[in-house]
């Protein structure tokens, strides 16, 4: 494949996190050398001073939803991602959140080399973002209540519906690509109804992928580690007032994690450099 074959969109949903999506902005700026790109930043109904923010870079396309934008967050961030890809040129569609940095030259080469290698490889990303310790993760798989709950709906109110879903490894929405080609043909949706119910966009989308004869490429979370950082639920850390999480020490560790971020070297640098505004 040429290199001036290989356009790529990519699409970030946003909603009043200027410190998160000018962190992210200039990275993808910053890092993205050889491939051509056009970035669309869909705003979900921002109120505050990051969407004047958006509006003054003449380098991206920005869609403002304003009091369109569905009510639940969740359902928010899905359907942005298909008002991306309606607007999007691109060959390939990259979907991206506000709390991803990019931190490597080569990220985007990495994720759409796959493509090149196997016509049925429609989707190319990594599970997790994270290292578990696996202590961290024996403990976390004795404490987690999920599954007695689900248990009990079954067991004593009948309700043969509480059962954990079946997950299998593809890429996350935080950072994917994805083939254009076959979303258009098949008019494939990131937000699908019906039996998809309760998976992320993500994964919707690889399992309608899949359903039409398409397969994914995962790249190990140590590789994906070297491209990019991702802070998990970075939004209730930066905006507890309006997203806080469920469990306090899910939001303290949201909250930790983007202290960390902020004090990085890398951060700094993205934060100091408003010449990739430009």
């Amino acid at each position: 494949m040429e290199k001036n074959d290989t356009f790529v969109t990519i699409c970030i949903p946003h909603w009043q996190v200027k410190e998160l999506v000018t962190l992210c902005l200039r990275a993808i700026r910053q890092f993205t050398r050889s491939i051509p790109i056009e970035v669309i930043v869909v705003d979900n109904g921002s109120e505050d001073e990051s969407l004047d923010y958006l509006r003054s870079l003449s380098w991206i396309s920005l869609i403002e939803r304003g009091k369109d934008t569905p009510a639940n967050w969740v359902e928010a961030f899905r359907t942005a991602l298909d008002a991306g890809f309606a607007s999007s040129r691109g060959r390939y569609f990259v979907i991206m959140h506000t709390d991803t940095i990019v931190k490597h030259p080569d990220w985007l080469e990495r994720m759409t080399a796959p493509f090149d290698e196997d016509p049925k490889c429609a989707a190319v990303g990594a599970w997790k973002l994270e290292l578990q310790h696996p202590l961290y993760k024996l403990t976390k798989r004795l404490t987690d209540t999920k599954k007695a709950k689900l248990w009990l709906r079954r067991t004593l109110l009948g309700d043969s519906t509480a059962r954990q879903l079946s997950r299998e490894l593809c890429p996350r929405d935080y950072c994917a690509i994805y083939r254009s080609e076959p979303i258009r043909t098949f008019g494939l949706s990131f937000n699908a109804s019906g039996r998809w119910q309760g998976y992320t966009a993500g994964e919707m989308m690889y399992y309608q992928l899949k359903e039409n004869g398409y397969r994914a490429e995962v790249i190990p979370t140590e590789e994906m580690m070297r491209y990019m950082v991702h802070l998990a639920h970075a939004t209730a850390g930066l905006r507890p007032q309006q997203r806080h999480l469920n469990h306090n020490r899910a939001q303290k560790k949201a909250e930790r994690k983007l202290r960390r971020l902020f004090g990085s070297d890398l951060a700094k640098n993205l934060a100091s450099d408003t010449s990739l505004d430009r």
